[in-house]
């Protein structure tokens, strides 16, 4: 009933034009601001997707994952231990300030200096040094092989004077394609730095955080947003597809959603009890019921086409082992059928909580007494991040490169140097990592992460869910966006938009 009523009031809505919007500005809903524009600091979803309209790095990714030059125009790697990159000239920052070799080194200096405690320091810890040779060549000297190192260099450069500074989460200085005009509350306000003069082009973009899916919904059929992205409650989907004025457009993802674990805790220590989680999650039945059965199931980070995934057994649904488990783990249900409690930390989006509860639905059942403790996405992160957890879920975003496990299993890479939040720590897997992350050849880095793989899949280190869809939602006035597997929103900024007359 309550489905029905919201479908009511999105017809009425959508039956009303919106007020006429100002030409070139496209409104973008978000489930969440992004919690710094720093590139020396972001990690989240949110700020990784608007950064990449105001930073760029030496290199970028495209759409294949490959590497392509950026900011450098060519570079060389004459030995395991160098390489050396020819910056491309006439770049300005967008405070008019001409991009040197300089800015580079200071932003990866900045990056690994402790005192900055920047948490992408953990990805750069083969770095021995970064010189500048001239105006336009940066030298970077390692100090182990790195075969992962170019992949991350695609980083946001900042200029000399800001990257050394402490982190500036709200104002930034880039030299990205759009520069920051105004971020007030849960408004984001971007402007292209060479205003494009075709009419039709996204001069401005304004990003605008509204908290609650159905809300978004409600928006973009009245006309108040152009454009969302995920975070959709799916029983809405057929009803905006039958709507001729909203485009509907969806594709996998490298998106990998998981259940976080605290492997210090008391109870969750035991790979049994870990275990016992993962059997008790009937994860056909939560995507069916919750994500209109769009997610593809998980068993690691990467998806199964990539060169580097390894093919693990399947985790099926049966609450009957995961019973026996908790026995043999030393955690027998007491008089009321209670065998011990947990609290589950998630952020106030609406399917998150509902993932979150019927998860802990499912692991009531057999036993475990499961408190949803849901935060605003700040205060949220902030406490995974430092590990104040037992359990959470979240998504790693945008995955291509295999050393994301090295990043996510490294004993070195407990937080803040790394995304090990689970406090992980095995001397085999941090050999194979350290190994697959200096050899260069692809078959022996995909036999090493595979044995990672197997291994992080054997001690339920996190417990995997599925790759999430890519769902995008456009409103008439904006045409040829493409959804991308990493789900970012670049191509908003190649998009075409219609006056704002509806």
């Amino acid at each position: 009933m309550i489905r029905a009523a919201w479908v009511t009031v999105l017809l009425l809505l959508s039956c009303h034009a919106g007020s006429a919007q100002p030409d070139q500005l496209l409104r973008v809903g978000m489930a969440q601001m992004p919690i710094s524009l720093d590139p020396r600091y972001a990690t989240d979803a949110s700020s990784m997707h608007i950064q990449q309209f105001l930073h760029r790095g030496l290199v970028h990714l495209d759409e294949h994952f490959e590497v392509q030059p950026d900011l450098a125009v060519r570079w060389e790697h004459p030995s395991q231990l160098q390489w050396r990159f020819w910056l491309r000239p006439g770049i300005h920052f967008h405070d008019g300030s001409v991009l040197s070799s300089a800015d580079v080194v200071a932003t990866l200096r900045g990056i690994l200096s402790n005192k900055l405690a920047s948490p992408l320091k953990g990805g750069f810890a083969a770095v021995e040094r970064v010189e500048a040779q001239g105006e336009d060549q940066v030298l970077i000297t390692l100090n182990k092989p790195d075969a992962s190192l170019l992949t991350r260099l695609n980083v946001g450069i900042l200029p000399e004077a800001l990257a050394m500074a402490p982190q500036r989460a709200r104002n930034t200085i880039g030299c990205g394609p759009y520069r920051l005009v105004r971020w007030q509350s849960n408004e984001l306000d971007l402007a292209r730095v060479q205003p494009d003069v075709d009419k039709q082009a996204v001069n401005h973009i304004r990003f605008v955080e509204v908290k609650d899916p159905v809300t978004r919904m409600l928006k973009i059929a009245r006309g108040e947003l152009d454009f969302i992205q995920n975070d959709l409650p799916p029983y809405l989907l057929p009803y905006l597809r039958r709507q001729p004025a909203i485009h509907i457009q969806t594709r996998p993802s490298t998106t990998f959603s998981y259940i976080g674990l605290n492997l210090h805790d008391r109870f969750l220590q035991d790979v049994r009890v870990r275990q016992a989680l993962a059997l008790a999650l009937d994860r056909d039945q939560l995507k069916r019921a919750l994500f209109a059965d769009l997610p593809e199931l998980a068993e690691t980070v990467l998806t199964p086409d990539h060169w580097a995934a390894a093919k693990l057994p399947v985790d099926r649904f049966d609450p009957g082992r995961a019973t026996e488990l908790l026995d043999q783990a030393g955690f027998p249900a007491n008089a009321e059928g209670v065998r011990f409690s947990l609290t589950y930390r998630t952020s106030t989006d609406p399917t998150r909580i509902r993932l979150a509860t019927a998860i802990a639905s499912m692991w009531e059942k057999i036993g475990i007494k499961v408190s949803v403790e849901s935060l605003e996405w700040g205060g949220f992160y902030a406490r995974i991040k430092s590990g104040d957890f037992q359990v959470f879920s979240l998504s790693w975003v945008g995955i291509s490169d295999p050393d994301i496990y090295r990043w996510i299993l490294h004993s070195s890479m407990w937080p803040p140097s790394g995304a090990n939040r689970g406090r992980y720590s095995n001397k085999q897997v941090d050999d194979w990592l350290d190994r697959a992350s200096a050899s260069q050849n692809q078959l022996e880095r995909q036999r090493l992460y595979g044995l990672v793989q197997r291994k992080m899949h054997d001690d339920m280190v996190y417990i995997p869910l599925w790759y999430e869809p890519v769902i995008a939602v456009s409103g008439p006035r904006i045409h040829g966006f493409r959804p991308q597997a990493d789900g970012s929103l670049f191509g908003l900024s190649q998009a075409s938009l219609e006056d704002g007359r509806q």
